[in-house]
């Protein structure tokens, strides 16, 4: 068995714990009612095309971000709906045409797809684990441009990569045991001018919304979430690292674990107060 093919397995356990599967099926879509990510997609499959995609997607189990077409009426993906988030953070995108965005934590690499299509000059994707074979593969069909990369918030230099116009990171902040140094990362990362767009798991009780809950076990069965920030909280720790805070939108009700959650995001510009000190 290859490293792949290990880190994979791993991945369907910790995937089983928390939704009490290891394969995912795609939810029941309209293909055409998706997003075609190239415009060389074929309105037909042969049978024997149809069943390599399909094998190779099984093999890249389990499949969490979707819906993906790969052509004809061929769907696959995934436990979450992103292109119903997109309902809420297309609008809210604004104009990306030519510019450089930075995508950290894609998974799949559903957002990074989306952004290629909104007009995205460039966009580089960061995603530490094997889902980013899941974002190689489609872009090996979509011939995006985007750019994959094996990384995590840590390995992002902008003295490397450059200023990014756009940074977007979404369903990461809860994963890490030191989000404010990641936050402080992408500071760096955000060119001036540019913007940030934050989603996160946050605490539901308004009562709770200055806090932040360490979960030094598991949520909803997932071992690796470690700090759930109420809204004001959230808030007031993207602006501590060097951002003002412009807006908020697309709440919605988080996964159903040991306390109440929702889901939002957060758009938020470099300030000119410097971060602050540590």
């Amino acid at each position: 068995m290859s490293a792949i093919d290990e880190a994979l397995q791993g991945i369907r356990a910790a995937v089983d714990r928390q939704l009490g599967m290891e394969r995912i099926e795609a939810p029941e879509v309209d293909p055409a009612s998706l997003e075609r990510f190239s415009e060389d997609l074929p309105a037909e499959l042969s049978p024997e095309r149809r069943a390599e995609l399909l094998a190779r997607a099984e093999e890249l189990q389990p499949w969490l971000q979707g819906p993906f077409l790969l052509g004809g009426d061929l769907v696959i993906g995934g436990a979450w709906r992103n292109d119903q988030r997109w309902v809420n953070l297309g609008p809210e995108l604004g104009e990306i045409e030519g510019k450089r965005v930075l995508d950290v934590g894609s998974n799949a690499g559903y957002d990074p797809f989306m952004f290629k299509l909104r007009g995205a000059g460039e966009v580089v994707a960061c995603e530490p684990f094997d889902f980013i074979e899941q974002a190689r593969f489609l872009e090996s069909i979509y011939g995006t441009g985007a750019d994959f990369r094996k990384i995590g918030w840590q390995d992002l230099d902008p003295g490397d990569m450059g200023e990014f116009d756009l940074v977007h990171c979404h369903g990461v902040l809860y994963h890490e045991l030191e989000p404010i140094a990641m936050l402080r990362r992408l500071r760096e990362m955000t060119a001036p001018g540019g913007t940030l767009l934050l989603g996160s798991m946050m605490l539901a009780s308004p009562e709770l919304s200055e806090h932040a809950r360490f979960v030094p076990g598991a949520y909803y069965g997932d071992p690796t979430w470690w700090w759930v920030p109420g809204r004001l909280c959230l808030r007031w720790m993207i602006e501590a690292c060097g951002f003002d805070v412009t807006g908020e939108f697309g709440r919605s009700e988080g996964p159903r674990g040991e306390f109440a959650t929702i889901n939002g995001y957060f758009r938020a510009t470099p300030s000119e107060r410097p971060p602050a000190r540590t």
